[in-house]
């Protein structure tokens, strides 16, 4: 197969970056440096990169093909058990490297693959955390990942359910990307985002079912002048607005480069 043919068959299968992902699957299976793919007529009949071909032009994301990705300044596996880790979860991130003090702890709910929780203990000083999840194969992919990064003296991982009793005792923060698509939305996404854990997107009928439920359970989990963070969708503000009112607290909306509400900080009263 050569690149140019890679290229249009997944053009013809209404892959959105057809030729970036063609190239990314030559470098990976192939063993083709970038300078190498400047021609479309290069070409290989390496079975690996066949097959790969074939997945994304179902859909597959090249994320899980390939089995890493690229998130704030680190590297991570992934896999089908654990949600892809996405840019727009790289400002809760920001948020908490800049906010955390030294030596702080934290929790990170709905790890998955445990790049949030990772990415805040690699780019901060003498911070622990306790990642948590429901499933356990996604814990799997966070410990690999952890280990990967020489981080696992510095967080514990668990397997437990968001939507339960607070765990992990008193935290200078907590931080979730939680499932927060509402059911309607959830039918109307990218052919792609089918595979990925579905339990890992929806969160009710609203979106809010997870913010609910962590607000009221961790909010005497903070220490003085703590904070819960979220990733919030672009039409959530006024939802988390009223949950943190709800509950007492503060809420600051932080918007994201393109302008769009992206990050949730609740805080209890001084």
């Amino acid at each position: 197969m050569t690149l140019s043919e890679a290229i249009e068959r997944l053009r013809m299968a209404g892959v959105p970056d057809a030729e970036h992902d063609a190239r990314a699957i030559f470098r990976h299976f192939g063993g083709f440096r970038g300078y190498e793919l400047v021609s479309r007529s290069v070409s290989s009949d390496e079975p690996q990169l066949t097959d790969a071909i074939r997945r994304r032009e179902g859909r597959e994301p090249l994320q899980y093909i390939i089995g890493e990705c690229d998130f704030y300044r680190e590297r991570y596996f992934v896999s089908r058990d654990c949600l892809i880790p996405r840019s727009d979860t790289e400002i809760l991130v920001d948020f908490a490297v800049k906010n955390l003090p030294s030596g702080a702890r934290f929790i990170d709910l709905c790890t998955g693959s445990g790049c949030v929780a990772l990415s805040v203990l690699n780019n901060t000083a003498d911070t622990t955390a306790l990642a948590v999840d429901i499933s356990v194969a996604a814990l799997e992919i966070a410990e690999k990942n952890a280990k990967r990064l020489g981080l696992d003296s510095r967080v514990e991982i668990r397997e437990g359910d968001a939507l339960g009793e607070a765990i992990g005792g008193e935290v200078d923060a907590v931080l979730s990307n939680p499932p927060y698509v509402t059911d309607g939305e959830y039918t109307a996404l990218e052919k792609e985002i089918y595979f990925e854990p579905k339990g890992a997107f929806v969160g009710g009928s609203d979106g809010g079912d997870f913010y609910r439920a962590i607000t009221e359970n961790y909010k005497n989990s903070l220490k003085k002048g703590g904070f819960i963070a979220y990733e919030i969708g672009a039409e959530q503000a006024e939802l988390l607005s009223k949950i943190a009112e709800d509950n007492g607290m503060s809420c600051e909306i932080i918007n994201d480069l393109g302008g769009r509400a992206r990050l949730a900080v609740l805080k209890n009263p001084l």
